[in-house]
């Protein structure tokens, strides 16, 4: 515990990021556990290691921390790259200002949103959490994911309190305690605008802030994914004495390289036998065509030999475990045989144990048992591979199938009104596409009460499953002229969204998103696009030319992204006409739109929005700070 975390105040303390690279920064509060060692009290350490499925995730600081003390068992691949570093191209830390780096920050999330959206990676029940450096990257990540979650209503199930292990976005200073499956590690630091890096890593230069790295790397069961924006050779050691820095410049070269970059009493994944009867057994399994790794893993304990699969080289068929120097090394018999194996199976291994005395009476009879043993073991393995590819092949066809049968009844059938049966997705969307009860959609009825009072005024239509069947293209053309000219400008999504709540859909799947693009396209030339997203504007209104902001939607706020930024920057001009001198024009922008939260991605556009006012004729000289 030591190695851990003592209390701290840290982040409560913000001036200290923006501290000179030559300042060391003061160290932790020490806890209770201080005292009792500094009393003499007698301490027992635990050696043992669990959490991490695969050993590279505990390798580090098993290496830099614990003096390769750990006991921790190594995985059933002849590959072990559990940890891997991701390069975040044009990324930069905002040093002095948000204390964030935005483009780490977004592949982050992209990453995770990847991940979440993927069908192996669900079935598979893992978990995701992120740590961050410092809090503001922390409060910026968990804002992407909220935009990412208002956009993907399927999203938010992984965020539930429901479960055991939702998603979490946490930092150096709260993390510890927590685990989860999958680990995203965002650095956050690196080179500012100019490419110049700072020393100063916020909490890494405190005395103890190695301690921080420990916690935040061994936080991951299954994987551990690294971003940065930064590499191991752009740390300068020679600009700083801290240690924590020192630490993180090699955990980066570890995360590189692989093992290779620790010192050299943390071994290659291949060493040399332990004992000649480990030779002697590796060498008869050779001759009967096995593959065989000696020594597998990289602590105290290792698997005396791995036979590789022949029909998979990245991973090991079986261990065998022999009863030589290891075995006799063990304290207790539980030790000895039942606590390690339970978990190396655990882990994925399957074991087969050899006796010397066995090699001794006849060892062509003792190879010819491990032989036909890991020939059992492979025979059963191919069943259990087959099966699993059975079942997926029978899902997968299954999935289709019912996509098949959907499309089938509603591109084809007429639809009876009074038939509720008939109500289903007309494209092979997720089944949170599946329709609700029938949605009525309001039409707006007249624009000027819309800039007037910031919505309009509406009329009740019913829903029209039909729009989106193939030959409605004019139905669907005249449904988006009627939004677009009502809320226009919008964005491209939440057009497909307003259309899809039309034909009684909660959400516009991926296909409906397209075929509403691509009717809008070829219906509307007023098209402007922002930082990616498309924005269809009215046929009598210039596309960047607004003089009015609508703010809500039935009753909700807008979020700022599915504003335009030329509504934006009408917003800007109607709050400066009454903004004090001390005021935020941000703030008040914010407050304006009805906003209770100013997240950081909001405060960006805003910003932006606001400078577009300002740059506009007639504006040069306006100042409201």
């Amino acid at each position: 515990m030591t190695k851990q975390l003592p209390p701290t105040n840290f982040f409560n303390r913000a001036e200290d990021e923006d501290a000179d690279d030559n300042v060391e920064i003061g160290g932790d509060m020490e806890s209770i556990l201080n005292e009792c060692l500094s009393a003499g009290l007698p301490c027992q350490r635990l050696n043992w290691h669990y959490r991490s499925r695969h050993e590279s995730l505990i390798a580090f600081s098993n290496h830099r921390y614990y003096g390769s003390g750990l006991v921790t068992f190594p995985s059933p691949v002849t590959d072990d790259s559990a940890v891997s570093l991701h390069m975040v191209e044009g990324g930069h830390y905002d040093k002095g200002g948000s204390r964030t780096n935005q483009v780490e920050a977004k592949a982050v999330v992209a990453d995770i949103i990847s991940h979440l959206q993927d069908p192996d990676f669900v079935t598979s029940g893992k978990s995701i959490g992120v740590v961050t450096f410092n809090s503001q990257q922390q409060k910026l990540i968990e804002d992407l994911l909220d935009e990412e979650r208002r956009r993907d209503n399927a999203l938010e199930r992984f965020f539930s309190d429901d479960l055991n292990e939702p998603v979490f976005v946490k930092n150096l200073e709260n993390v510890q305690g927590d685990e989860r499956d999958l680990i995203y590690f965002s650095i956050t630091y690196g080179p500012d605008l100019s490419g110049r890096v700072s020393m100063n890593f916020g909490p890494l230069n405190k005395d103890g802030g190695e301690r921080r790295l420990n916690v935040a790397v061994t936080r991951a069961k299954h994987g551990l994914r690294i971003f940065t924006s930064l590499l191991p050779d752009q740390i300068d050691l020679t600009r700083t004495k801290a240690k924590g820095v020192a630490d993180l410049k090699l955990f980066l070269d570890y995360a590189q390289r692989g093992i290779r970059a620790l010192a050299e009493e943390a071994t290659a994944l291949q060493s040399d036998f332990e004992s000649p009867f480990e030779e002697i057994v590796a060498a008869a399994l050779s001759r009967r065509g096995w593959t065989v790794h000696s020594q597998v893993g990289v602590s105290a304990f290792r698997v005396d030999l791995g036979v590789v699969d022949p029909e998979r080289p990245g991973r090991y068929l079986a261990g065998v475990e022999c009863d030589g120097a290891t075995y006799h090394r063990a304290a207790t018999a539980r030790d000895r045989d039942w606590l390690r194996e339970q978990v190396l199976k655990g882990l994925g291994w399957r074991i087969v144990r050899t006796w010397s005395t066995d090699w001794w009476h006849d060892a062509e009879t003792a190879a010819k048992t491990v032989d036909t043993k890991l020939q059992k073991i492979l025979e059963e393995t191919r069943e259990e591979r087959a099966k699993g590819e059975a079942e997926r092949a029978r899902q997968e066809a299954a999935r289709r199938e019912a996509q098949e049968t959907i499309s089938d009844e509603m591109m084809t059938s007429p639809v009876d009104e009074d038939d509720s049966s008939h109500q289903m997705p007309l494209f092979s969307a997720p089944a949170a596409d599946v329709p609700s009860e029938p949605v009525a959609e309001p039409v707006y009825a007249d624009r000027n009460v819309a800039q007037e009072t910031g919505r309009a005024a509406v009329q009740e239509v019913t829903t029209s499953p039909d729009l989106l069947a193939d030959g409605q293209e004019t139905a669907l053309a005249n449904a988006i002229r009627e939004v677009v000219a009502a809320e226009g400008p919008i964005r491209s999504d939440v057009l497909a969204s307003r259309i899809a709540k039309r034909c009684g859909f909660n959400k516009a799947g991926k296909r409906i998103r397209e075929k509403v693009f691509k009717v809008a396209s070829q219906e509307f030339t007023g098209v402007a696009e922002e930082d990616g997203s498309v924005f269809f504007w009215p046929a009598n209104v210039t596309p960047g030319e607004c003089d009015f902001i609508r703010k809500d939607h039935d009753g909700k706020p807008r979020p700022a992204d599915e504003i335009s930024l030329a509504e934006l920057a009408a917003l800007a001009c109607d709050v400066s006409t009454s903004l004090a001198p001390t005021e935020d024009p941000v703030a008040v922008m914010a407050r304006a739109m009805g906003l209770q939260r100013l997240h950081a991605a909001t405060r960006a556009r805003l910003e932006r929005a606001l400078e577009m006012w300002l740059s506009k004729p007639g504006h040069e000289a306006t100042s409201i700070d």
